[in-house]
């Protein structure tokens, strides 16, 4: 089953490299003065957001055709849970997004750091959905 691996890879990938951000990046980060987190954030949000957000949809898709080759409904949640990350990035990270992509290098201090810490706080729940969806992958996968 093909397709099946391929979901289960493209889940794994986009764990972890979520499981990096939220566990190595993001920690490293704070080690930087204010401006100096928002310099690296910039450009890092930018080329992870594009990366994560084709990973979940390339691994969403590949899991509706496994559901729809085996009939197996894990293939399905597996596929709901992976691109759930995309409302919860609408709901609930948006907003900070938003809000340290508008701060000026200039305006860095203490409340860009808060929204940094935030942040880190909410990423750590896309980070969840990636690592369930893999989990439920992998015991789809054990029916191959």
């Amino acid at each position: 089953m093909v397709l099946g691996i391929l979901a289960l890879t493209v889940a794994a990938v986009f764990s972890g490299a979520a499981l990096y951000v939220s566990f190595v990046e993001h920690p490293s980060r704070d080690a930087l003065d204010a401006r100096g987190q928002l310099i690296q954030w910039k450009p890092s949000y930018a080329r992870g957001a594009r990366m994560q957000a084709s990973l979940a949809l390339i691994g969403f898709a590949l899991s509706l055709l496994a559901w729809w080759q085996t009939k197996d409904l894990r293939w399905m949640v597996g596929a709901i849970v992976l691109v759930a990350g995309w409302p919860y990035t609408m709901l609930c990270i948006m907003s900070v997004n938003n809000a340290l992509k508008a701060t000026a290098l200039g305006d860095a201090g203490p409340a860009s750091g808060r929204l940094l810490a935030r942040w880190g706080r909410l990423h750590a729940g896309r980070t969840a959905l990636g690592v369930v969806s893999t989990a439920i992958y992998i015991a789809a996968a054990g029916n191959l």
